[in-house]
């Protein structure tokens, strides 16, 4: 028998690893060869024609799970292609049972049930003759199951055989939920401790990225918001630190909110100053994002509960307003430099409005000026 693997796209996949959402493309295993090679060790354990793993949805999880759809997330052996990304309910076959239940389940004599589905069960290479089931638990929490399918010599899932995969159902369960302290830990670490923004670091990494990309082809944008608080020293100064802070995390919140419909990546660059990639995006709508960024801090009210105890709540509006420079990849980077140039390029234009927009009396959008070329929206001075 020839072995075949199947695992979901990545993109799809990040929702059902990741329960936190905190997975991206940038993480250091790829997520798709590790769960090929679990379900491959499966069938090491256990020879059988073919081995599903299937995880349920995080997201859309209830408390009862006999009421979640599985995912088929991995396959291996004698499985066609359709097989990844096929939903099963949990009363429909032996995987949904050992899911619904938490416990492994085995039937050697097939008969009426299915392993997946009526319908599913036509992506294994041969007629299911016997299964056996293990529940996946991810802390503590039951989230999916792993079946194999038709064993190979003899004929049905022995004791010695549920043994094993009951073994093995531990050892799988422990490996992601390793893999996922791991990807928690190196996203920590991309992480501003105070805002819960991405910090300067993968900033840097990660417009470097994008910037590569960009550098390869003619197609797409990038635009850069470079953001500076106004008047925060003030607050600081008039209300102490606890205060400021408290209203930089208000500050990550508003733009989060404001960029939740945008392929971006908002990060705290240090002190009161951020900075937001928004990918494949021109200018003129940059300008737009930015712009509406500004209004949104501007009629914000800051600090509107207490921070601490004796500390009351000061609902500070009109006093916390932004500054923002705006550069794009396409209208302010010099075609043919090097990546790292362009990168440097492209920072030195956004900060450079930055500062023009505090020169020009704070609280508003400006857009890098060109050095060359004819007028264009970059000299447009945004505040409504």
């Amino acid at each position: 028998m020839a072995l075949t693997t199947r695992v979901l796209p990545p993109p799809k996949l990040a929702r059902f690893m990741e329960r936190h959402r905190l997975l991206d493309e940038t993480s250091g295993i790829a997520p798709e060869r590790f769960l090929v090679t679990l379900v491959k060790k499966a069938l090491d354990f256990v020879p059988a024609e073919a081995a599903v793993l299937l995880l349920d949805d995080p997201v859309a999880k209830e408390e009862d799970r006999s009421r979640n759809e599985l995912t088929v997330i991995a396959s291996a052996g004698d499985i066609r292609d359709p097989a990844v990304g096929t939903r099963v309910r949990p009363v429909d076959g032996i995987a949904g049972f050992t899911y619904a239940r938490g416990e492994q389940t085995a039937v050697n004599e097939i008969k009426g049930a299915r392993a997946l589905s009526r319908e599913a069960d036509e992506v294994f290479g041969s007629p299911v003759r016997n299964a056996l089931g293990v529940p996946v638990v991810i802390e503590s929490h039951v989230c999916g199951s792993l079946v194999l399918v038709n064993r190979i010599e003899p004929a049905g899932f022995g004791a010695l055989d549920e043994r094993l995969m009951a073994l093995f159902g531990e050892t799988l369960s422990l490996a992601l939920q390793n893999l996922l302290d791991e990807r928690r830990a190196r996203e920590v670490a991309r992480r501003d401790s105070l805002t819960a923004l991405y910090n300067d670091r993968y900033f840097h990494k990660k417009l470097r990225q994008e910037i590569d990309r960009l550098s390869q082809t003619p197609d797409g944008d990038l635009t850069l918001l470079f953001l500076d608080c106004d008047h925060l020293k003030a607050v600081n100064d008039e209300h102490g630190h606890l205060a400021g802070s408290q209203i930089l995390r208000e500050v990550a919140f508003i733009l989060q909110r404001q960029l939740a419909q945008t392929t971006s990546l908002p990060c705290r660059y240090g002190g009161d100053e951020f900075t937001v990639i928004l990918v494949d995006c021109e200018l003129a709508r940059g300008m737009e994002i930015a712009e509406r960024i500004r209004a949104a801090i501007a009629d914000w009210t800051f600090l509107p509960m207490a921070i601490g105890p004796g500390e009351p709540a000061l609902n500070l509006k009109g006093v916390i307003t932004m500054s923002i420079g705006v550069a794009s990849f396409r209208r302010h980077c010099t075609p043919g430099r090097p990546p790292s140039e362009l990168k440097n390029e492209i920072l030195k234009k956004a900060d450079a409005a930055l500062y023009a927009a505090k020169e020009a009396g704070k609280d508003c959008v400006v857009a890098a000026r060109r050095e060359s070329g004819p007028p264009s929206i970059s000299n447009v001075v945004l505040k409504t």
